[in-house]
């Protein structure tokens, strides 16, 4: 990056970023909705031919960075192309086994984005730098980096990296251990009616094996049952744990959305004259209208997994591999009604923290509740063929 007089360290001091938080806390969970940490996949996998064969990006600097879903500070306006509310921010960490240290940014949307980015690469690179591009494109565009939204949506656009890429972060596999325990528990009843302390057991020690790397071996009972071929059950085994994930995100989605509904309602909005009161109102209305929507959407495909499920628990094994060969098509348009819901929520409780007074001027709720209603358009569970698709 010779030349970048802004590298903008992300060093955790004084200097904190309050997007990034700490890179010392984005190393000890990981990935989240909102964070791709590449950083921490190359320390585990750097060295598995997958890994090597099958990079996410063509740039080995960029293979290790991190990719954030940004709210834009009022201070970085000026460095965009035209104003936003959020963006994508790459951070080129300086160590990858130590990220307190800090590294170098880069919002997505810069004016100089590409010019910068480009001297990552050598110069006969070309090929390379328009696939990252393009790569980095598609990451720009969703709404969360759920790591299951992110796999559709890349091999939608033709690209494939290793699987390794698309694990859940050790902090989202503890914060699941115990639902995904109850969930299993259901299956464990079946072999002790009388449930009990071996059925918790046995779901806790099953709930560590799905929810980990090696779970071909390990459940091989289960891909016999539904007649699952080891690549169908790699597959298959991904897909439940998306289910899962999905499921066990709405859990506390859906009391935040409700807090969120309320609070939008009573908001209050000074210096808007009649005409701008009542656009402000549709808008509002338009808002909270397609919210509930993609929540039902999601509520819908959630409530088929939980027939299917039923279904295995009930001994008919053959619902519940149609169902896992078939989830992966779901992952985009839940995937993405998920994020976007969450990404709302999220930047009203930025804009909004709790005990903060709710009132905000006309050109600012004008802009925010833009913003709102283009992320909601985009979804493909909204849109007019994605709605017959899905349905």
């Amino acid at each position: 990056m010779a030349g970048y007089k802004r590298d903008r360290d992300e060093n955790m001091g004084q200097k904190a970023d309050a997007a990034v938080r700490s890179l010392a806390l984005i190393r000890a969970s990981g990935s989240t909705a909102r964070v791709l940490n590449l950083a921490i996949v190359y320390d585990r996998c750097n060295g598995e031919p997958e890994h090597q064969e099958q990079p996410f990006f063509r740039n080995a600097a960029l293979n290790r960075a991190l990719v954030l879903k940004h709210v834009v500070k009022p201070e970085e306006q000026h460095l965009l192309q035209s104003r936003r509310l959020n963006t994508t921010k790459i951070v080129f960490p300086y160590s990858t086994r130590e990220l307190e240290l800090g590294g170098r940014s880069l919002l997505f949307h810069e004016r100089r984005f590409e010019r910068v980015l480009r001297d990552f690469y050598d110069v006969n690179d070309g090929q390379k730098f328009e696939a990252d591009l393009a790569a980095l494109r598609v990451l720009d565009a969703l709404p969360s980096f759920d790591p299951f939204l992110i796999r559709e949506r890349l091999r939608q656009n033709g690209f494939e990296p290793a699987r390794c890429y698309f694990d859940l972060s050790p902090a989202d596999i503890t914060r699941m251990h115990m639902f995904v325990a109850r969930e299993i528990e259901q299956l464990v009843g079946l072999a002790y009616s009388n449930g009990g302390s071996a059925a918790r057991d046995l779901s806790q020690r099953l709930a560590d094996k799905l929810m980990s790397d090696a779970t071909a071996e390990p459940l091989e009972p289960l891909r016999v049952t539904l007649r699952l071929s080891p690549e169908e059950y790699g597959e298959g085994v991904f897909a439940w744990k998306g289910f899962l994930y999905y499921k066990w995100a709405v859990e506390s989605l859906l009391p935040r959305l409700a807090v969120f509904h309320q609070e939008m309602l009573t908001a209050r909005v000074s210096g808007a004259d009649e005409r701008l009161r009542l656009e402000i109102a549709r808008m509002r209305a338009r808002i909270l209208d397609m919210a509930n929507q993609a929540a039902q959407h999601v509520q819908s495909a959630l409530t088929e997994y939980g027939v299917a499920f039923a279904s295995l628990v009930d001994g008919n094994a053959a619902d519940f591999r149609g169902f896992l060969l078939r989830a992966p098509s779901l992952f985009i348009p839940v995937g993405e009604a998920i994020g976007v819901l969450e990404h709302i929520e999220c930047v009203w409780r930025f804009r909004f923290p709790p005990g903060a007074p709710r009132v905000f001027s006309a050109e600012d709720a004008l802009e925010l509740y833009a913003d709102f209603e283009a992320t909601l358009d985009a979804m493909v569970c909204l849109a007019e063929n994605g709605e017959d698709q899905y349905l």
